[in-house]
């Protein structure tokens, strides 16, 4: 199986470790996609491969033998379900809810660490202020409320604490550790988590340019 990656996407990173956690790397290609700065507001161009696993031009994107998934959310649930065996997300029950209502959380901040990661690369008279800063208010609102559940985090290091670790990681190498003053619990459980060997394998780093 062919995954096209960056270094720099927490949807790329949430995936990654979802493999490494699962010990199952050496069942798949990763592929380097190169993005120019000017993506977050303008169509750039693509190897045609990858245009082609991702009509939508989105990573990460894994490409099987029979179908192709665009989108980390679906690439999560077939290496769970699929490889394995529902190691990282229950299959049903309250335990599965539990966990997808953690992750909503933790996927919403990093979408908004997406948006303002966008809103930066435009050029300073373009970009809106109060669009970043509504950004970075969601993202804090999620950590707050992230701190809250520590308390109820499971002995696994399963897809919902994966997803979270991955956006306090990137929180903290893109914007800062402002993060750690509104969820001291969480930043003490990231700091623990963070040591994991499928964390220091992904750490984030700057997307090679186009």
């Amino acid at each position: 199986m062919r995954l096209f990656v960056t270094p720099a996407s927490p949807w790329v990173r949430r995936v990654r470790v979802a493999i490494l956690e699962l010990g199952i790397e050496d069942r798949f290609e990763f592929v380097q996609t190169k993005w120019s700065h000017k993506w977050a507001t303008q169509a750039v161009e693509h190897r045609p491969e990858f245009l082609e696993a991702t009509p939508v031009v989105r990573i990460p994107a894994l490409v099987t033998a029979d179908f192709t998934l665009t989108d980390s959310h679906s690439i999560c649930d077939y290496i769970n379900g699929e490889l394995g065996s529902f190691r990282l997300l229950a299959r049903e029950g309250a335990a599965r809810w539990r966990a997808l209502a953690d992750m909503s959380i933790a996927c919403g901040m990093i979408e908004a660490h997406i948006l303002r990661r966008a809103e930066l690369l435009r050029s300073e008279g373009e970009r809106s202020d109060d669009f970043i800063g509504k950004m970075k208010d969601r993202e804090l609102r999620c950590f707050a409320a992230l701190e809250k559940r520590v308390p109820h985090f499971s002995d696994t290091f399963d897809l919902a604490q994966i997803t979270t670790a991955v956006a306090c990681g990137y929180e903290s190498w893109r914007y800062g550790d402002e993060w750690r003053g509104v969820a001291p619990m969480l930043a003490a459980w990231y700091d623990r988590v963070a040591r994991r060997p499928s964390m220091n394998a992904t750490e984030p780093a700057e997307t090679p340019q186009a």
